[in-house]
């Protein structure tokens, strides 16, 4: 029961967890940096339960690039879930 959004992603054993959103155009496989901006941790190839996902960059340590990452921007809320929610009426 995870929301993926158009042109999304999630290939080679990622795993996904429940109730979590991934916003469009995000891409993710198993070397895919997934930064948690509210902890600041960084892992790999595992979306927690309720995570909010967009796509993002991640500056390279000496500041002379940029790198693309997953970044888990928040839990899921009642706000999400009302916008993502919609797709399920339109399902029905």
């Amino acid at each position: 029961n995870c929301f993926i959004g158009a042109r999304s992603e999630v290939v080679e054993g990622v795993v996904v967890e429940e109730g979590s959103v991934i916003s469009m155009g995000v891409y993710i496989g198993q070397s895919t940096k997934i930064y948690n901006r509210m902890t600041g941790e960084i892992s790999y190839g595992r979306i927690p339960a309720g995570s909010v996902v967009v796509s993002g960059n991640l500056p390279a340590k000496d500041g002379s690039h940029s790198l693309y990452c997953a970044v888990i921007i928040k839990q899921v809320d009642e706000k999400t879930r009302s916008k993502v929610g919609i797709n399920e009426l339109l399902r029905d």
